[in-house]
């Protein structure tokens, strides 16, 4: 089967789980036999760049090409909101990623079109696809259809001008495609502001790399290594997980390894004590080893998370979450069973599950075994299986 993988971003340009998520499908589809082409989004670097370049990378041919807008996707944080307004514009009726997109489609000849993160590309491609008759898989991976800053945090409302933002969405993405999301919370979303009505919608989770077998139990450690991997930014909870720890006994010895970047670092730089380790931004193998030395992933979420990727991937290294129950994260954590929950927004909530961890560690080893079982749900062969039944 020919297959032609849509996302605003790919590796080597990242951003977040999405990216990941779409090269494992990628990978996955290309090693079961299958003909798979990616078209993905390009920085501008002269005019030429407006036209499509075509690489051939692990087998999969991927074509690159900066859509005709303001700026690149993943260069808008730098940019005001005047100039962020002007670019969705650009996103609902630009032509150029439509003809680019089409010439793609004609060179490529797919038998099925999975679009993931249209965001940056064109809000147009679902409805292109109806007229080009390919069947269509359509993933939303994040509220950003809804909400422009893709952001919502419990207990805060969201602009008034969101709401006509999404309702000139919601009818501009209505098409004949299959609609997925990696959580049940994600499509409920969606459904409940009148997004997707009588489409065919389904839960696929995000494929994780290639599984090897399961790790070994850890040692025993005097130290209990805390972990948090992802971008350090406020609503990911960074404040209220410094302040879980600070309430944690004198006489608790804890470790805590930060794992990412963001507009926090030179705040917690300047936060940070012996017991607190910035990382910065790490290479996968060095991610996995830093998983496979933790004792708990923490994810303090205050924002509504969708799948968070950082979570399968901990539990397919045995590591278990202890986990802010928001969003789909409940989902992925199930209590007492492959990790921990705790109320968001809960700085007490979260230090009490961490001492009882630390008071009860025979707890441990019952949630690794069954994080290690959740994760195999992830092997990207299983997921690849899902999408070709959708495609077909």
């Amino acid at each position: 089967m020919k297959i032609l993988i849509v996302n605003n971003l790919y590796p080597p340009h990242s951003r977040g789980g999405a990216e990941s998520a779409v090269a494992n499908e990628a990978r996955s589809l290309s090693a079961l036999g299958h003909e798979v082409s990616v078209l993905t989004t390009a920085p501008f670097v002269g005019w030429r760049s407006l036209g499509v370049s075509e690489w051939k990378e692990d087998g999969i041919r991927v074509f690159r090409f900066f859509p005709l807008n303001f700026f690149w996707y993943r260069n808008d944080h730098k940019h005001n909101a005047l100039v962020r307004a002007l670019w969705y514009i650009g996103n609902f009726w630009g032509g150029h990623p439509v003809r680019v997109f089409k010439k793609v489609v004609k060179t490529v000849g797919p038998d099925a079109i999975h679009l993931h993160n249209i965001n940056g590309i064109s809000y147009r491609l679902p409805k292109v696809c109806d007229k080009l008759k390919v069947p269509t898989v359509f993933t939303v991976h994040a509220v950003h259809y809804a909400v422009p800053s893709g952001v919502i945090i419990r207990g805060q409302k969201p602009s008034i001008w969101f709401k006509p933002f999404a309702w000139i969405l919601k009818r501009k993405l209505h098409s004949r495609a299959t609609v997925t999301a990696p959580s049940q919370w994600l499509l409920d979303f969606y459904a409940a502001r009148g997004f997707f009505k009588g489409q065919k919608t389904a839960v696929v989770i995000n494929p994780l790399p290639s599984l090897s077998a399961p790790p070994a139990a850890p040692a025993p450690q005097a130290v209990r290594r805390f972990l948090f991997v992802g971008q350090l930014e406020s609503y990911k909870g960074l404040n209220l997980m410094l302040a879980a720890l600070s309430r944690l006994p004198d006489d608790m010895r804890w470790q805590l390894d930060i794992v990412g970047d963001g507009s926090m670092m030179p705040l917690l730089r300047r936060q940070r004590d012996q017991h607190i380790s910035l990382r910065g931004k790490l290479p996968p193998e060095d991610v996995a080893r830093t998983y496979a030395n933790a004792t708990v992933l923490i994810v303090p979420s205050l924002c509504e998370e969708n799948a968070p990727m950082v979570i399968a991937e901990a539990a397919a290294c045995g590591l278990p979450a202890v986990a802010a129950a928001i969003g789909g994260i409940p989902e992925m954590v199930k209590d007492e069973e492959n990790g921990l929950l705790f109320n968001p927004g809960d700085a007490d909530g979260l230090a009490l599950q961490l001492r009882r961890i630390d008071e009860h560690p025979e707890i441990l080893e019952p949630m690794r075994q069954k994080a290690i079982a959740a994760a195999a749900h992830h092997a990207p062969e299983r997921v690849a299986g899902e999408y070709l039944k959708l495609f077909r």
